[in-house]
């Protein structure tokens, strides 16, 4: 067992039951831009032309060969651009009967007789190619490449998540036959990473390897894992892939048809029942959310509070890989206290023992989409050191990240983290520093100038 001391378990009200429920049918769903690093789309579809589920809707530009599919059948609604023409969305309106593209269906024993081309050609095809991701960049991989290590996280620490093993155990067959297509992919170490009370019937053998992590988030964020068991580095290239995802690799090799359910968390303090819902891949939060919010501005997020994005106008719809919406309330002109560091903060909370809350570790609290306070410089006080369990440096890695050294940023180990393994350090930092997006900053500068 590997056991994670440092790391901060946020306090935050609206934890999710354990119970699942249906979701209201999706009338629209959506594939995001933002959601692939990297990616520039050359279209296969227009407005208003009907597709079915798993249909290509276009490829990646900067990776030929890779094929982004239609998660629903249906009218193609609305394809939404930003400034210089980003692709911020392309939103699908999802009809009561869905055409579905059809792909081959596997028994075990056909399963064993195919090659790693042909499990790679469908999942190209179909779609689930995106689910990959590569460590370093978190970028898709080439349709070409071979990894060194695959690494599937079963723990999830991230605040306000769902427990992965309630959700696998109600997949466990499609989860399993997920496995044996990436054995048959590729002839590399799967690592799957589990809590310490696990009670999972997982395949275990000479390429799959379990792996048992503790302690507070980020134990469970596979960076972490990836951390402690193969960094990566440009010599030894990860791939990491969802559990949900592997579910539904399982589901599509078994069935033919792509796979889109998904059960999510929906939670937060602005939740009136927080709870599991079974939803789709990319429904639109607003309607996963209709009459489920307190009654005031609610800021939706797509992922944790702590490494999601506000699910909002052509973002309004459930990411990619993110298994969870949180919701916590938009600040008005009340939240704000003039010098409220100043204030006994009974109500308040603070990874520096600042308040009287520190009197009271079990306490919850319900957050607000509230900076509390401005932009200010770097305060090298030791909290970083707190929250990142990682055998770095961290003030120096932060710091050489915000001046966009990349040569530094490479030497500290850098090139192992995605925006998400420095959400803690962004949370607990006095100068208000949002160090992920200053870390794909320098990621990109890094894999375009070497």
């Amino acid at each position: 067992m590997i056991r994670i001391k440092k790391g901060l378990n946020i306090p935050i009200n609206g934890s999710p039951t354990e119970e699942i429920v249906d979701s209201t049918r999706s009338r629209s769903v959506a594939i995001l831009g933002n959601d692939y690093v990297g990616m520039k789309p050359t279209m296969l579809v227009e407005e208003g032309e009907r597709v079915k589920l798993g249909q290509a809707l276009f490829e990646d530009k900067k990776n030929p060969g890779v094929i982004f599919t239609s998660p629903a059948g249906g009218k193609v609604e609305s394809i939404n651009r930003g400034d210089r023409r980003v692709l911020q969305s392309v939103v699908i309106e999802v009809e009561q009967e869905e055409e579905t593209e059809e792909f081959n269906r596997y028994s075990e024993d056909e399963l064993d007789k195919t090659t790693p081309a042909e499990i790679r050609s469908q999942l190209i095809k179909s779609g689930s190619w995106t689910a990959f991701r590569t460590r370093p960049y978190s970028k898709i991989p080439g349709v070409e490449e071979i990894p060194n290590n695959i690494f599937i996280s079963l723990l999830d620490t991230q605040p306000l998540s769902p427990n992965p093993e309630i959700i696998t155990n109600l997949n466990t067959d499609n989860f399993n036959f997920g496995l044996k297509v990436l054995k048959r992919l590729v002839d590399c170490p799967i690592h799957i990473s589990t809590g310490p009370n696990s009670n999972l019937d997982l395949p275990e053998d000479d390429q799959v390897i379990k792996h048992i992590f503790s302690g507070p988030h980020p134990a469970g964020l596979v960076g972490t894992q990836m951390h402690y068991i193969s960094p990566a580095s440009l010599s030894n290239i990860n791939w990491t892939i969802g559990y949900q995802d592997v579910i539904a690799i399982g589901a599509q090799f078994r069935t033919g048809k792509v796979f889109v359910e998904r059960v999510v968390s929906l939670a937060g303090p602005q939740v009136n029942e927080p709870k599991y819902l079974k939803t789709r891949l990319g429904a639109c939060t607003d309607e996963v959310t209709a009459g489920q919010l307190t009654q005031r501005e609610n800021r939706v997020i797509s992922g944790s509070v702590i490494s999601g994005r506000e699910a909002l106008g052509p973002y309004a719809y459930l990411g990619r890989y993110h298994n969870q919406i949180s919701v916590v309330a938009e600040p008005n002109s009340k939240d704000r206290e003039f010098m409220n560091w100043l204030t006994p903060g009974p109500r308040k909370f603070s990874k520096i023992p600042l308040f009287l809350s520190s009197l009271f570790p079990k306490k919850l609290y319900k957050f607000k989409a509230l900076m509390n306070g401005s932009d200010r410089p770097i305060v090298p006080i030791g909290v970083y050191e707190e929250v990142l369990p990682l055998n770095f440096l961290p003030a120096m890695l932060l710091r050489n990240i915000v001046l966009m050294d990349t040569e530094k940023i490479q030497a500290l180990g850098g090139l192992e983290l995605d925006e998400e393994d420095l959400s803690l350090c962004s949370f607990v930092c006095p100068g208000k520093y949002d160090f992920g997006s200053l870390l794909r900053a320098g990621l990109t500068k890094i894999e375009v100038e070497g």
